[in-house]
């Protein structure tokens, strides 16, 4: 092992020892089986504390933190959504509706 003894003072111990991961990201790839992990996956020992909690942050999350829109700007959003939908659709049916008559007229005139 490399000891840099000049520069020991105020570094981590994996730069004074030296460490094969450095530069790559603290996880496990054990899942909690068989090593213990750099970040140990607490999460795993109780799942039904961990459902709820993420349901009590979630809610909280959505009550406090997040700006809604107004409700009159998520209706005219809404409608122009639905508008621009059909529009759409409408395009796309008479595109699809020339194709096909033009590939019906094309296969009758190949019968022909």
């Amino acid at each position: 092992m490399k000891r840099f003894p000049a520069l020991a003072g105020n570094l981590p111990l994996y730069y004074i020892y030296g460490f094969s991961s450095v530069g790559r990201a603290l996880v496990s790839k054990t899942r909690c089986r068989e090593f213990e992990p750099l970040n140990p996956c607490k999460y795993l020992k109780n799942h039904m504390a961990g459902i709820s909690n993420y349901i009590s942050e979630s809610y909280n999350e959505l009550t406090n933190h997040v700006t809604w829109t107004s409700w009159p700007e998520a209706q005219r959003l809404t409608i122009l959504v639905a508008v621009f939908s059909i529009i759409f659709s409408l395009a796309i049916w008479g595109i699809d509706t020339v194709f096909s008559s033009a590939i019906e007229q094309y296969f009758e005139w190949i019968k022909s």
